[in-house]
């Protein structure tokens, strides 16, 4: 009998350490990209929102490191990673440049910001938002745009290139 509740016992705990790691693990692959243009100053301001561990975890794959313990990622590695996986294009084609505006954390969660000073208005701009696409097969990322009136949204997935913006 004592056996038999020694069993059950290890096997409540190992139940409680798998399902620490899984809700450790979280199970939503997403990101939320807010993009609101100010058509005065021609500026497209990006404000990123992803969880802090997956985001260290792929700028860590993509400089072949491997990840901080506290998940933090230094801006210089935030925005080289950014200006990678999030590319605007200008009706030509060719690359809108960004420039890094900070991040800040709240728990597991960090909002990264990104600027496109010189930018045309949303409508004739494309995105490329691949964040994350090189940890998880299930990633989603939803960009939603504003500019002055206009509100539109994006949905990108593992394959997808670049969307037309509103």
């Amino acid at each position: 009998m004592a056996r038999l509740a020694a069993a059950c016992a290890a096997a409540a705990l190992g139940a409680l350490a798998i399902g620490a790691r899984v809700a450790a693990a979280h199970p939503l692959h997403t990101t939320l990209a807010q993009l609101t243009y100010d058509a005065r100053a021609g500026a497209l301001d990006a404000s990123i929102r992803v969880f802090a561990g997956d985001f260290a975890a792929a700028v860590a794959k993509r400089n072949g490191t491997a990840p901080p313990a506290d998940d933090r990622v230094s801006d210089e590695a935030s925005f080289a990673y950014l200006a990678a996986t999030f590319r605007l294009s200008d009706p030509q084609g060719r690359a809108v440049p960004l420039t890094w505006c900070g991040s800040r954390r709240t728990g597991d969660v960090v909002w990264l910001c990104v600027r496109a000073a010189h930018a045309p208005a949303p409508p004739s701009l494309s995105l490329a938002d691949q964040i994350l696409f090189e940890l998880f097969d299930d990633q989603i990322n939803i960009v939603q745009t504003t500019a002055g009136a206009q509100k539109g949204s994006a949905l990108f997935t593992r394959g997808d290139g670049g969307k037309r913006l509103l």
